[in-house]
């Protein structure tokens, strides 16, 4: 397997090319070919049997209705109370039964109103005056099949193939007994299924249609010679739990074909079934398709020796010029940046070359630019942060000012005035952990302590003038961030919210975790400021503040960003008289 892979890789590009040309293109085209002739000649039967399928079911339905409504008018005459006095009448003489047969128009009604009905005939069994519609059952004629088997039905429905009496033509006929109130039997009712309406049906069908009674005898096909004859595919109807609808293959007049047969249980009908059959020639209805296949092969074989031709031509022209390309791209790999400027074509090879070109004259401006001059204007940058954030906490000598705090201490303690001692103690501590602590992170607690006494002196300094909260949530007690960053912030509300409030003002210093931030919200509800003003500061955060105004603000947004990344920062939301909120967010760093 080895060699064979060597072999493949040491083989010309163009053997390569053509290999996989014809290994992933002509020869799965022709499989795809053939692959999609049979499906297709799949979905087409497919699509012929299922549109056989709804057609079947759709006669199925109008047969059905048919058979409904001939079975409910036998239902009306069966349960009519006029029959049984028409038939159990005494008539005086032959006039009276006439006028007797023209007060029952029903029958005639029946027959004009419902265009599913030939005609109707009642055999009576009393020896009265026959006529189109009402004819007396002889004794030859009760001893025809047909009229012992609709009586042994006792008033059941019995659907079969019946002449009528006087044209002596075959139907499809419903028959049944029918019986007075004293369940004496009057006769036999017979109604004959209109052929008309079987042709309505069956006519706009594509496909040969067997309309057949009890898998015995057709009762309606096209062909005239085939009525009422046994239908001899039915034979070859396989057996199945389910038989409603049945398709099955069988060899029909010299074809293959494929039957499909739907069944049909007449309402009220205890002994007889229908079956709608229908015969999809198989060779017959492919034809056409197959004459489409053959031509679509044929040219799909021309168009593949006319693309390897063509392919043959490509892999020469591409061959040249991916040699040009690699030959100069060895060039520049090695330092050698004097290549021509562009090769033939404007292809992707043309484009790739030119993109080479551009690439090879810019790559030591590149170099110079991107590599050592942004690298140095970086440096620069933070030096220059760094350096102010060193001005602003290194203003004062810290040990002079440390012994000058400790000596007005001693004196205040001198002078027993506890509180100032106590004052200036305080601010002893916060000024040591400022000038001393700025160039490393602290926990978030150690950051609030300093807080706190900030604030209890700005307390002891103002008096009354304001109160003070801080609620900090126990899970980011312990995380680390870098120092005063939350002072400057408190003192500008103090300063520029509280301080000008006339009435008494409320501070909130407020840390918690949200998702992935660490959010810590300063909130006064002092003076606040106005839209234009809130605007103007929100700019100066990442613009700069040409006055020299809210350098703290700016200062502790520009050091977030500084060490932690542009996506972090403060927010600022203010409304006049109502306020100013401050969120810090900030990475969680356990």
């Amino acid at each position: 397997m080895r060699w064979l892979w060597r072999k493949i890789l040491d083989s010309k590009i163009s053997y390569k090319l053509m290999g996989i040309y014809l290994l992933v293109t002509a020869i799965p085209l022709i499989f795809v070919g053939a692959y999609l002739n049979l499906a297709m000649r799949d979905v087409m039967l497919n699509n012929a049997i299922f549109e056989t399928e709804s057609n079947l079911d759709k006669m199925g339905i109008q047969l059905e209705n048919v058979l409904n409504r001939i079975t409910h008018i036998s239902d009306l005459i069966y349960l009519s109370r006029d029959m049984d006095d028409l038939l159990n009448t005494d008539y005086e003489n032959t006039l009276d039964m006439y006028n007797a047969y023209s007060r029952y128009p029903i029958v005639e009604d029946y027959i004009k109103y419902y265009d599913e009905i030939d005609n109707i005939q009642f055999y009576m069994k009393r020896p009265m005056i026959t006529n189109s519609h009402f004819i007396h059952a002889s004794k030859e004629l009760t001893e025809e099949e047909w009229y012992q088997q609709a009586v042994a039905s006792q008033g059941r429905i019995t659907w079969m193939v019946k002449h009528e009496h006087w044209t002596n033509e075959r139907f499809l006929t419903l028959t049944r007994s029918v019986y007075d109130q004293e369940n004496q039997l009057l006769g036999v009712l017979a109604i004959y299924l209109s052929t008309d309406k079987l042709t309505e049906m069956v006519d706009s069908q594509v496909h040969d249609v067997f309309i057949i009674l009890d898998e015995q005898e057709i009762v309606y096909n096209r062909d005239d010679n085939l009525m009422y004859r046994y239908p001899g595919f039915i034979s070859a109807v396989p057996e199945q739990d389910e038989p409603d609808n049945i398709l099955f293959d069988h060899h029909y007049h010299g074809e293959d074909v494929k039957v499909n047969l739907h069944r049909l249980k007449p309402n009220k009908a205890l002994v007889n079934e229908f079956q709608i059959a229908t015969i999809i020639p198989v060779e017959s209805l492919m034809e056409e398709p197959n004459r489409i296949f053959n031509r679509g092969y044929w040219m799909m074989f021309g168009a593949l020796a006319i693309s390897i031709v063509a392919f043959q031509i490509f892999i020469k022209i591409f061959h040249s010029r991916i040699k040009t390309l690699k030959l100069a791209m060895a060039k520049v790999a090695h330092g050698t940046f004097n290549i021509k400027p562009a090769i033939a074509g404007k292809d992707e090879i043309g484009e790739a070359y030119d993109e080479l070109y551009r690439t090879s004259q810019s790559i030591q401006k590149l170099i110079d630019e991107v590599y050592v001059h942004k690298i140095k204007e970086e440096r620069w940058r933070r030096q220059q942060k760094e350096s102010e954030f060193k001005m602003l906490s290194s203003q004062i000598n810290p040990h002079f000012l440390y012994n000058t705090l400790e000596m007005i201490r001693m004196k205040a303690i001198v002078n027993k005035d506890k509180e100032v001692a106590v004052l200036i103690q305080k601010l002893s501590k916060m000024m040591r952990f400022a000038l001393e602590r700025t160039d490393r992170p602290i926990s978030l607690s150690d950051e609030i302590n300093i807080i706190s006494t900030y604030l209890e002196i700005q307390v002891m300094r103002f008096g009354n003038k304001f109160t003070y909260s801080i609620d900090i949530d126990e899970q980011v007690a312990k995380c680390e961030i870098f120092p005063l960053l939350i002072q400057p912030l408190i003192e500008n509300a103090i300063i520029h919210g509280l301080e000008p409030k006339e009435s008494m003002g409320d501070l909130e210093i407020i840390a918690f975790k949200e998702q992935e931030y660490l959010k810590i919200v300063v909130k006064d509800n002092g003076v606040g400021m106005t839209d234009a003003c809130l605007v103007k500061l929100r700019n100066s955060l990442d613009e700069g503040d040409d006055d020299g105004r809210h350098i703290g603000v700016r200062n502790v947004h520009q050091r977030i960003q500084l060490y932690y990344g542009k996506t972090y920062g403060l927010t600022i939301f203010s409304q006049i008289s109502y306020g100013t909120t401050v969120t810090l967010f900030l990475p969680i760093v356990e």
